[in-house]
């Protein structure tokens, strides 16, 4: 192979990228904007091309042409003809299918009238000339539903009325270049929706704020959790000129503040058989519509908050990749990703702080079988050894299970925090972390968005939610705001070998391998100190 051409193309559409070839790191950075990565151990990483990646590349503004030119330039041999015609075809379809006019007056239209009639009859939609009538209350679900066929459609809608609130950014906020970038992406080409990707401890509540400032509408912002929510309204006073009382949290029987917060959780309850609070919100003249974490919308619990379609909305979120395969419930229902970035990029600019990613191997006593318990034990060992090497500095032990928090709490003598942990006395315990009274705290999967813990260096996983990707890299996360010593952070994955954790281990760093990390594989015997 030619040191400069570092493409293999298989037959079932996916790329091996040759990680040893000089021009590797370019390539990878251009594969990845039309090309989800799917396997990266080796000398080869795969990458697979889909139908969502081509149509969020085609968002972006990248063309059939480009992509293919890219593949001609790097492949070691032309692309394939099948997959050079499957990537016009998809490239082709994104914009066939558009959503035009009013709230009581939605139209699809499109130049083919052959697959207008296809849609007609599939989904029970009358014509209205040359173009179909869609209700207001099926514009989400026709969105996903065409998604699912394979014809996104391209939301051009007028947006619903809404209530002006006259507020800016404070003259002493002063945005870093890529948030700025961000936000001028978000406002000039997310004409009804779009997604902002930004890792964990660059600013995504930062970018938020900053766009709501400058739409200057009516806001609603739904978040994961209210400690998240907190997190907001506390941005949103210290930023912005907005007066204290108008943010707050969605109170039910209340007029909602100009800019309101709302959980998930309370956004789809449901009240003597119905859903009380999505219906008067729904009804609000929102602006702009704010789901933070926007990863978790796609579940079945969530997805209803997406019939917010009249409303302009941002998705942010560290990463889109879920387990379930349902990232194009995103694009359908939010928008296309309008902006993102290299994790790696802006670890280069400092803005984040650099990580090094330590699988360690745990191997549990020869002798009898290795049980749960006998390998929670093994795990503990090594916990107190890596904590006693990193003693003094702030260090966050997580675990997927309720049993394995505790006992690494009790093993170390530290706090704990679960989710059965009450708000007051949670919020107590992070801000003594904060101030540096408490060095180590023991978290359950609390931990895995929207703890704003920003000191943290150190974070050992004792185990996860089996191969979720999602999950590895917002843990990670906990640890990227940047140092005031400068010193590197550390975190360590802790994993038994010939066990399914080890499968389960290289399927959670896939989406950090292909942000530029790189896993170091130590054993614990050798590796955690003395």
């Amino acid at each position: 192979m030619r040191s400069d051409r570092c493409l293999i193309f298989q037959r079932d559409r996916t790329v091996l990228v040759s990680t040893g070839a000089a021009t590797y790191p370019e390539a990878r950075d251009g594969i990845r904007q039309f090309a989800e990565l799917v396997h990266a151990a080796g000398a080869y990483h795969t990458y697979r091309i889909t139908e969502l990646a081509l149509w969020s590349a085609a968002a972006g503004g990248l063309t059939a042409e480009e992509i293919i030119a890219f593949l001609e330039r790097y492949g070691e041999h032309p692309p394939p003809l099948t997959l050079v015609a499957f990537i016009q075809e998809v490239i082709g379809r994104y914009g066939l299918l558009r959503l035009t006019g009013p709230l009581g007056g939605l139209r699809l239209t499109g130049p083919d009238r052959g697959l207008l009639a296809r849609v007609a009859d599939a989904h029970g939609l009358a014509w209205d000339g040359d173009a179909l009538v869609v209700p207001d209350s099926q514009r989400g679900a026709i969105k996903r539903a065409l998604a699912d066929e394979g014809y996104p459609v391209v939301d051009e809608a007028v947006l619903a009325a809404s209530a002006p609130v006259a507020f800016a950014l404070r003259p002493d906020v002063r945005l870093r270049p890529y948030q700025a970038e961000a936000v001028r992406r978000f406002v000039e080409r997310a004409v009804t929706g779009g997604v902002v990707l930004l890792p964990c401890g660059a600013g995504k509540t930062v970018v938020g704020v900053a766009i709501a400032a400058v739409l200057q509408s009516a806001t609603l912002i739904v978040t994961p959790s209210r400690t998240i929510g907190e997190q907001w309204q506390r941005h949103l006073r210290e930023m912005t000129t907005l007066p204290p009382d108008s943010v707050g949290e969605y109170v039910p029987g209340r007029e909602p503040p100009p800019v309101t917060v709302v959980t998930y959780q309370r956004l789809t309850a449901r009240a003597n058989g119905r859903q009380a609070t999505l219906g008067a919100l729904l009804d609000w003249p929102w602006g702009l519509v704010i789901y933070d974490e926007v990863h978790a919308l796609p579940a079945e619990i969530f997805r209803q908050s997406a019939s917010l379609q009249s409303r302009r909305r941002l998705g942010l979120t560290a990463t889109l990749v879920r387990e379930d395969g349902r990232e194009r419930d995103v694009f359908s229902l939010v928008g296309p990703t309008v902006f993102s970035v290299p994790w790696r990029d802006l670890e280069r600019r400092g803005w984040i702080s650099p990580v090094d990613c330590v699988e360690v191997r745990v191997r549990p006593p020869a002798t009898g079988a290795a049980s749960a318990d006998r390998i929670l034990a093994a795990k503990l060992r090594v916990v107190r050894r890596l904590a006693r090497r990193h003693a003094g500095e702030p260090t966050l032990v997580v675990a997927h299970r309720l049993i394995e928090v505790a006992a690494a709490a009790r093993a170390l003598g530290v706090p704990m925090v679960t989710g059965q942990t009450p708000a007051a006395e949670r919020r107590a315990l992070y801000d003594a972390f904060r101030r540096g009274e408490i060095r180590c705290l023991a978290l359950s999967r609390v931990a895995n968005v929207g703890v704003d813990l920003p000191d943290a260096a150190v974070l050992i996983q004792i185990s996860g939610a089996f191969g979720s990707r999602q999950e590895e890299a917002q843990r990670l996360g906990r640890l990227l705001r940047p140092k005031e010593s400068g010193r590197r952070a550390v975190f360590y994955s802790l994993v038994v070998p010939g066990t399914r954790e080890v499968e389960f281990a290289a399927r959670r760093q896939r989406f950090l391998v292909d942000q530029g990390y790189r896993y170091r594989v130590v054993d614990a015997e050798g590796s955690a100190g003395s």
